[in-house]
């Protein structure tokens, strides 16, 4: 089966506290919303926001508030907005399971929001998937903060930087600092064989890039005889 979604535009900041920017981040998404209505897409994918130098807490209560604005303004639409797994760097949120928590938290509309989880962000953000034990109790601890029934879409994408770093800079496929295993443990998980999977992976010229992570990917999903 395939699903189809998009990525906000990346300006959009629902977490500003500066009016001009927080009003104008609105309207983009707003924009974004009705172009995903036009094509019927299920999921728009979006990054939390950044707090700029106020308190974590206060951003995130500002991307509930004005998400809860989005969905009201947009009450017969279906598509639902997934909140991407940050790094963390600077002063962006969403590195923390819990903060994704706290946001749903706050959201009234629950059909309306869900999870992107990209192990790139995540993994720089602190949650190691490298081998089975470290990936099973990631998803564990999503799973006891958030849900897993929340996760409704993956990016994957290798890291350039190693665990904990805090840096978004992606890798191709097994030639970063998560490595094949990670992606072979996804990949064969029963729990997500159902659920889309995008690349995020550096572009070249061309999809010769795409061509060659996505055939790494295919080599590392087992048969049902192996």
């Amino acid at each position: 089966m395939r699903i189809i979604f998009a990525h906000n535009n990346y300006l959009i900041n629902l977490a500003s506290a500066d009016p001009v920017k927080s009003r104008k981040s609105f309207s983009s998404m707003l924009e974004e919303l009705h172009r995903a209505k036009q094509l019927r897409l299920p999921f728009l994918v979006m990054h939390p926001g950044s707090h700029f130098g106020d308190r974590e807490k206060e951003g995130l209560k500002r991307i509930a508030g004005q998400l809860n604005e989005l969905i009201a303004e947009t009450r017969d639409f279906k598509t639902r907005m997934l909140l991407e797994t940050t790094a963390g760097q600077t002063s962006n949120l969403g590195y923390r399971f819990e903060h994704l928590k706290e946001i749903m938290d706050k959201i009234k509309d629950t059909e309306r929001i869900g999870v992107c989880f990209d192990t790139c962000h995540s993994f720089s953000a602190g949650y190691d998937i490298r081998n089975a034990s470290e990936y099973e109790k990631t998803f564990k601890t999503f799973d006891r903060i958030v849900g897993l029934r929340h996760i409704f879409a993956f990016h994957l994408n290798d890291s350039k930087y190693g665990l904990g770093s805090r840096k978004d800079r992606h890798e191709h496929i097994g030639k970063g600092c998560i490595g094949l295993d990670a992606f072979r443990l996804l990949l064969n998980d029963e729990r997500f064989v159902n659920l889309p999977m995008v690349l995020e992976t550096p572009k070249g010229e061309g999809m010769e890039d795409d061509r060659i992570n996505l055939a790494v990917l295919k080599s590392l999903i087992m048969s049902e005889d192996s």
